[in-house]
Formats: structure tokens, sequence, C-alpha cells
């Protein structure tokens, strides 16, 4: 049973979102288009369709390592994720107001609503998982490994043939929140029922598993294109091959143990670069038709090392934003604390 997240849970956040990154940035920019498969392959497609192969397990690890830890809801905890939302919503559109113009006062105020007026997609979901997660963990907790077990295949059953096979909502190719309890009750499962002895006597095991995973991806796209086969949504977060890579890589970084204060600092703030790169206005207003357009003198040849380089600094300057705006949330977290009778008060 998990007690204290290690650096090596950290680093694996840090490279998720580097992947996140560069898949948006892929997208948007390297590749444009990429995910709704193009009809024509292209040399430059295809190193597109190898990055979003092994990157598209981001999204499911993060959710992974929820459910591995179990989230604790507490008031304090909420109101933290909400100031970072908001301040870094407030700092995408002032910030886009300032290079493009057009401010509203009226925009301005729904930013009030930092969760659901930004234009991220998964704030939205994993607010709802963190919502749930008090009914969840309850749940297992009271279930033995053998009924957690089969509970989680036949939700995986469920998911696999409602949501990525017959494509029937909510599931949303991976990205609603019924998707994300999926996803987090197999967390739960490897928190509560793999030891930490057995996950690193496999470490190798589950890292080639993850390079498996992702090549058989990688070549079923290409199959795809080259045999002109009807394929089901390939790079969909519920896609099989996606869920498999996504668990081998978190049981990967789990076999190792190691402690960074560098990497736990890094951590902390790496998800304001999701938050801005994915922004309403900073992000897909600006920010995305300026990749489309550096991108567009590139030669091929550079594409992955630019499109890896620019995804890097993007991550740092993510990191350095959230620290300083960080400080004002620690001000209204600090008269949180002076207010409540209990910080650590749980919601449930």
């Amino acid at each position: 049973m998990p007690q204290n997240r290690n650096s090596n849970i950290e680093l694996l956040r840090i490279v998720c979102m580097l992947m996140v990154v560069v898949l948006h940035f892929n997208n948007n920019g390297a590749n444009t288009g990429i995910v709704n498969m193009p009809e024509l392959l292209t040399v430059r497609l295809t190193w597109g369709f190898l990055v979003e192969s092994f990157c598209i397990v981001a999204v499911n690890c993060f959710v992974l390592i929820s459910g591995y830890f179990a989230i604790k809801l507490k008031w304090r905890s909420m109101l933290k994720f909400y100031l970072q939302c908001f301040f870094i919503g407030l700092f995408s559109y002032l910030a886009y107001v300032g290079i493009c113009g057009g401010f509203s006062w009226q925009v301005l105020a729904e930013l009030l609503l930092a969760f659901t007026h930004n234009g991220w997609w998964f704030v939205v979901s994993y607010v709802g998982l963190m919502l749930l997660s008090p009914l969840l963990n309850k749940a297992v907790d009271g279930m033995t490994c053998k009924q957690l077990l089969h509970s989680v295949l036949l939700f995986s059953l469920v998911i696999l043939y409602l949501g990525w096979y017959q494509k029937v909502e909510p599931t949303n190719s991976g990205c609603s929140l019924i998707s994300f309890v999926w996803i987090y009750l197999i967390g739960r499962y490897i928190g509560k029922h793999m030891t930490l002895d057995y996950i690193r006597s496999y470490r190798w095991i589950w890292l080639g598993g993850y390079l498996l995973s992702c090549l058989s991806l990688f070549g079923l796209i290409m199959f795809r294109y080259h045999f002109s086969i009807e394929m089901h949504y390939p790079l969909d977060y519920n896609n099989p091959l996606v869920v498999i890579a996504a668990i081998m890589l978190l049981l990967f970084f789990l076999s190792w143990s190691f402690q960074s204060k560098a990497i736990n600092w890094m951590a902390s703030s790496v998800f304001a670069a999701y938050l801005l790169q994915e922004s309403c206005y900073l992000g897909h207003e600006w920010l995305y038709p300026q990749m489309r357009e550096m991108f567009a003198y590139i030669p091929d040849g550079w594409r992955i090392l630019m499109l890896l380089a620019v995804s890097v600094a993007f991550v740092l300057l993510s990191i350095m934003i959230d620290k300083l705006l960080s400080m004002l949330s620690h001000g209204i977290l600090n008269v949180y604390d002076r207010c409540c009778v209990s910080k650590d008060c749980q919601v449930i």
C-alpha cells in the first residue's frame, strides 16, 4: 500500500506533462489535424503518428497516479486546485488581451468559474472524479482483491465495447468522467493489491510492455493506411493498447525509488503547462496559430527535434509562471488556514 509519493512518481508526472504538450503541439502545429486520421499518409505524418503512439498514454497515466494513491478529497485541496486554475486562466486571458486586444468585462467575470470557462476538458472530468472519490474509495475498501479485480474487468468490458468500439456517449473517446472512473479504479487495484517488491521484480517487463504496446499502436495505424482497412479510433484514450501502455509505464516508474527536491519542486507546478497551452484564449486563439506558422517553415527532418525543444521550453516556462502566480494562491490559502477550524478537514 503506497504511503508517500517518491520522486519517481513526480518524475512520471513531469514526463507525462511533457508528452501532453508534445501531443498538443504535434496536433496543432507540426502535424495539424493528425488525430482526425488524414486520408493521405506522408513521411511527415508517419513521424507524427509515431510521436502520438508513444505520448498518447499521458492522460491515462495522470488518472492512474490519482487512483494509485487514492484522492483524499479535502476543502483545502479543492480550493488550491481552483486557485491554480483561476490564476492561470486569468493570466492566460490577460496575456491574450495584451497581445491581441479585445478586453471584455463579461469574459473576466466568467473566469471566476475557473473549472468550466477556460476550455479545459480534463479539469471538468477530473473535478468530477475528485467529487466522486470518497464514494469510489469507500467501495474499493469494502471489496476483496478478487471482487475489485472482477469489478474492474467487467467495467473494462463495458467501456471497451460501448465506449471504444461502439462509440456510445457519454464515454467520449476516453475523455469523460465515466472513463476517468474506470482508469481510477485500475489505479486503485494496483495501489491496494500489487506490492512494490512484485512491481520491482518485473521492472523491465513493464518497460517492454510499454514499448511493445506503443509500437503495436503505431503498427496498426500504418497497417490501416497501407492496406486501406477501417480501424476503430486508434488514438482514443480508451483504446485498449493505450490503456495497457499507460499501465505499463506507471508500473515501470513505480519500480524505481529515489528522492529529488528539484523534481518534486518542478512537478508541483507542471500541471500549469496544460492549463496555459489549452486555455481557450491564449492557447487556441494565439499560441496554436503561431505554432502552425512556425512549423510551416521547418524542414521535415527537423520537425521532431524542434517539437521536443519547443515543448521542453514551454513546460519550463509554465512552471516558472505557476511558481510566480502561486504566491497569490499561498496568500489566500494562509487566510483559509487561519479561518478554518482544521486545515485538513475533509469534504466527506
